[in-house]
C-alpha cells in the first residue's frame, strides 16, 4: 500500500545527487554555484583533530575549487573538487595530494604528530559535495563507518572538546600547547642567564675570602 510512496522517495532522492556517488542531475554552472557556498563551516567543526585550522577558497578556476587548510599560518593540507559536465548533469571529481610515504594524504593509513583533520578524508570531501549539491548543512553522520582511523585525532579533539588540554601544529613532541609554550620560555630564558653569569668575568683568586676583609 506504502510501496508509491517509498518510489517517490527514492526517485527524488537520485534525482538530486544522481544516478551514482559524485554524479549530480545539476547543470554545471548550477553546480559550481553551490559548490562555491559548500558549509566548510560545518566540515570544520565535524573533521578537525583540535588544533585549529582555517580553509579557505581559491576559485573557481576551470570549473574547479581547491581549499587550502592552514593552522598557525602553515598550509597543512589541501584539496579540490573538479566539476566536469556529463550529459545534462555534473560530475565531480576530489583530487587530493599524495603522500611522500605513498597513497594520498589523509587516507586513513597515515600517522601525522599533528593531525589537521580525522581520517579517511575522501568520504569527508564527498560529504562536503553532496551536502552543497543538495543545498543543506554538512552532515558527518551520512559518512561511512570507519569515521576515524586516526587515535591521535581521537586524543586532540577529545582534549579541545573537554577543555582540558589543547594542541598546536607547532607543539613540541610529546606535549601539548601549554606544555611547548613552558618550554619554549624555559630554553629562551636559559642563554641570557649564560650571558648574565660571563659578564662578572673569570672568577679571580682569594677573591671571595676578600670580601669578608676591611683591609690588607
Amino acid at each position: 500500500m506504502h510501496r508509491p510512496a517509498i518510489s517517490t522517495a527514492i526517485l527524488s532522492l537520485l534525482a538530486a545527487c544522481g544516478s551514482e556517488p559524485g554524479v549530480y542531475d545539476i547543470p554545471l554552472p548550477e553546480a559550481l554555484g553551490r559548490l562555491e557556498q559548500a558549509d566548510t563551516d560545518g566540515f570544520r567543526a565535524a573533521r578537525q583533530c583540535g588544533i585549529l585550522i582555517h580553509l579557505s577558497a581559491s576559485g573557481p578556476r576551470d570549473n574547479a575549487i581547491t581549499w587550502r587548510v592552514t593552522s598557525s599560518g602553515s598550509e597543512v593540507l589541501r584539496f579540490t573538487v573538479r566539476l566536469t559536465a556529463e550529459g545534462d548533469g555534473t560530475r565531480a571529481a576530489i583530487e587530493v595530494p599524495e603522500d611522500p610515504k605513498g597513497g594520498e594524504m589523509y587516507d586513513g593509513r597515515k600517522t601525522y604528530p599533528r593531525p589537521a583533520v580525522n581520517q579517511p578524508l575522501r568520504p569527508a570531501i564527498q560529504e562536503l559535495v553532496d551536502a552543497a549539491m543538495e543545498r543543506r548543512p554538512y552532515d558527518v553522520m551520512r559518512l561511512p563507518e570507519p569515521r576515524n582511523t586516526d587515535r591521535v585525532c581521537g586524543i586532540q579533539r577529545a582534549g579541545l572538546e573537554s577543555g582540558s588540554f589543547r594542541f598546536g601544529v607547532d607543539d613540541k613532541p610529546g606535549m601539548d600547547s601549554r606544555q611547548s609554550a613552558r618550554m619554549r620560555e624555559a630554553e629562551e630564558a636559559e642563554p641570557d642567564r649564560g650571558a648574565a653569569d660571563a659578564s662578572y668575568g673569570p672568577p679571580v683568586d682569594g677573591a671571595a675570602g676578600s670580601w669578608g676583609e676591611c683591609g690588607p
